[in-house]
């Protein structure tokens, strides 16, 4: 079959691999779509501490696909990931490829069936927005809060709708301006979140980090959703942190209850997902894609 593999930052080459082999309580399946994401951008780019294994390693991680045992559509999350965070996650990669094999301690517990009617390109959207609820409950978003998200890509929108859901009022900063059009459509407004109760880093950058921890009010709580290297470092005001009792957390990953919540999010139609995939490539045309991205780039439908 064919796949792409990474083998080092900047350089993911299609291959003929050998087509997965099922062993017991595994499921193959052969990829719909998949998606492209912002962890994969940057994993392109500089390589993952989580997501990938011995070089050149499979890629990819969000697809929807059909069983090739029953012929039904699913959707897998990328871990069997529960609430506790007690060691390393195994994590799965290969998206990007004609089949992909789900492990039985994924398939388990975080493999489900797409509901009919529901497009594969918004059902493979489960695992990052299974992500965003988890952020949201992580940041302990209350009914009525003013929530500050940075960040206007696929994440941060997809967060918008999440904050809306949970009875607070989301609030963009920053974007372009094609991106910032969309923020209406996923329950939220533009403006400039200083001192909002609430303030969700969604961009993943130092700036972003920094510009977080900037605006929330006194009392307030900032979510820490988009990752950095590690040795990245946040310069904190401890005056702000000890007497105005602020609250900063981390939120990376989801869990099964999640995942679930997720799927049945995109099939509500509460919100138009599919605005969110822009671009349609082959597998041959994803590596051009990640090396220059198009300006009204978001998600690409990656088709094997």
């Amino acid at each position: 079959m064919r796949a792409l593999r990474f083998h080092g930052p900047g350089d993911l080459r299609l291959e003929d691999v050998p087509r997965p082999e099922p062993g017991p309580g595994d499921v193959l399946v052969q990829v719909e779509v998949a998606l492209t994401d912002g962890t994969d951008l940057k994993t392109f780019q500089r390589g993952h501490p989580l997501l990938l294994g011995a070089l050149p390693s499979p890629f990819g991680h969000e697809f929807c696909g059909l069983d090739v045992t029953t012929g039904k559509r699913v959707v897998a999350a990328n871990s069997a990931a529960g609430e506790e965070r007690g060691g390393p996650l195994e994590l799965l990669n290969g998206a990007y490829a004609e089949y992909v094999l789900v492990p039985e301690r994924i398939a388990s517990v975080n493999l489900l069936p797409v509901p009919a009617g529901l497009a594969p390109e918004v059902a493979a959207m489960v695992e990052p927005l299974a992500c965003c609820l988890r952020g949201v409950d992580r940041a302990e978003v209350s009914q009525g809060d003013r929530v500050a998200i940075l960040g206007a890509g696929p994440i941060g929108l997809m967060l918008s709708a999440c904050v809306r859901d949970a009875g607070a009022r989301p609030e963009i900063v920053g974007g372009r301006a094609e991106r910032r059009e969309l923020v209406p459509a996923f329950g939220g407004e533009t403006g400039d979140g200083q001192g909002a109760d609430v303030v969700i880093e969604a961009a993943g950058t130092e700036d972003a980090w920094q510009h977080a921890l900037e605006l929330v009010r006194p009392g307030g709580t900032v979510l820490y959703f988009g990752g950095l290297e590690r040795g990245a470092e946040l310069r904190a005001d401890a005056y702000r942190l000890h007497y105005e009792e602020l609250t900063l957390r981390g939120a990376f990953h989801h869990t099964p209850r999640h995942v679930r919540a997720a799927l049945a999010f995109l099939g509500s139609g509460a919100y138009p997902w599919e605005r969110l995939v822009t671009h349609r490539v082959g597998l041959e045309g994803v590596a051009a894609l990640l090396t220059d991205p198009p300006r009204d780039y978001l998600k690409a439908a990656v088709v094997p």
